[in-house]
């Protein structure tokens, strides 16, 4: 992996949970209490009640302040952290997320038996339907920068979409249509977006949901490999 991406994201999540880059490679929990962070992921709330990240071993813990102390204890031993553990402590998993860098310095995009063309938010600004609802974000449309899609004979099956969801990253996102789906588009187009990202100087990332099995198989046929773990929660 390009070092460089493995910094980047590093220096996104310690902005993420309010610490340092280098506490994600401690071997034991750091907790931290959640307070108004600058320049955290644009889908995270400014204030969260309970965001977990690894990098692994240890898990860096931001928490609202009146659950610190619980958290600090109930946490203090635990390197995985089971959703049954934060719902004992009163919280609601949002999500689970596994996220994932290129493998390389680069990626090179993988052939698609179907044509492809790149997109800009002009091109694509009539595309927020529910059938595209993870390659573009109907929320925050103005972070969508960029977009591939597939076309067999003009119409669109498939498309990734890139959002500018943090400083120097871009989070990909991927749809195909149900019935054009297990043809190696998924990874064509999401392989190809990457490599696009890459030319601009920023780093491409991917998450899916830790039991999305398709979506996980989906990133690794595209070049990426699983680098850390996103838990978030609210206080029930």
């Amino acid at each position: 992996m390009n070092p460089n991406f493995l910094e980047t994201a590093l220096r996104q999540s310690a902005a993420d949970v309010g610490c340092k880059p280098e506490d994600f490679l401690k071997s034991e929990n750091t907790v931290n209490v959640s307070t108004h962070r600058e320049g955290a992921k644009a889908f995270y709330p400014k204030q969260v009640d309970f965001l977990a990240v690894s990098y692994g071993p240890g898990n860096v813990i931001s928490v609202r302040e009146d659950k610190f102390e619980e958290i600090s204890e109930a946490l203090k031993d635990s390197n995985i952290i089971f959703a049954e553990e934060i719902i004992s402590l009163g919280f609601r998993p949002s999500f689970q997320n596994i996220c994932f860098l290129p493998a390389g310095d680069d990626i090179n995009p993988l052939p698609c038996r179907y044509e492809t063309r790149m997109l800009l938010p002009d091109e694509f600004k009539n595309l927020y339907l529910t059938e595209w609802s993870n390659a573009l974000c109907s929320k925050r449309p103005h972070l969508d920068k960029i977009a591939v899609g597939a076309y067999d004979r003009g119409k669109l099956v498939g498309l990734a979409g890139a959002s500018q969801d943090a400083k120097n990253m871009l989070q990909i996102g991927i749809d195909v249509l149900p019935e054009y789906r297990r043809q190696g588009i998924a990874s064509s187009l999401t392989s190809a977006l990457a490599h696009e990202i890459i030319k601009t100087g920023q780093t491409p990332f991917y998450s899916c949901h830790w039991n999305n099995i398709p979506s996980f198989k989906n990133a690794l046929r595209a070049g990426f490999i699983p680098v850390w773990t996103e838990i978030q929660a609210s206080l029930v």
